[in-house]
């Protein structure tokens, strides 16, 4: 296991503000020398206890990560909404359309109603501005 493992959270955090754009796997050699029990974790493993948990309580601390997400998800529950509202209003229109159909009784009505087609089109693209 990692022998210190705040000298080695604190030695990631000083290349990270150093160089940013460092890749993991490179970090993850210079954490090796640094620290020979790092040695024993995986990538993932020391990507999750250390530079993922530096870069998120960077995020937090911008005021960024969970506050952010709960107003975009607030944001997402309007579109799906809305989202709805559509599908909904589409059904409609294809349901009367339908019953419509099936009401015509003979070919003259149904005739009629093809040649109504584009009003059900009108009606289907007004529900899809909603």
């Amino acid at each position: 296991m990692v022998k210190n493992p705040d000298e080695v959270m604190e030695f990631v955090r000083r290349e990270l503000e150093a160089n940013p754009d460092i890749e993991t796997s490179a970090l993850f050699e210079k954490a090796k020398a640094f620290d020979a029990g790092v040695k024993q974790l995986s990538l993932r493993q020391f990507n999750a206890t250390f530079p993922l948990q530096i870069k998120r309580r960077r995020t937090l601390d911008r005021g960024e990560g969970r506050r952010r997400s709960a107003r975009q998800g607030g944001a997402r529950s309007r579109s799906r909404a809305a989202s709805h509202r559509r599908h909904e209003a589409m059904r409609d229109v294809l349901l009367q359309f339908a019953r419509d159909l099936t009401a015509a009784e003979g070919r003259k009505e149904l005739v009629e109603l093809l040649g109504r087609v584009d009003d059900y089109v009108d009606r289907a693209l007004e529900a899809a501005r909603k």
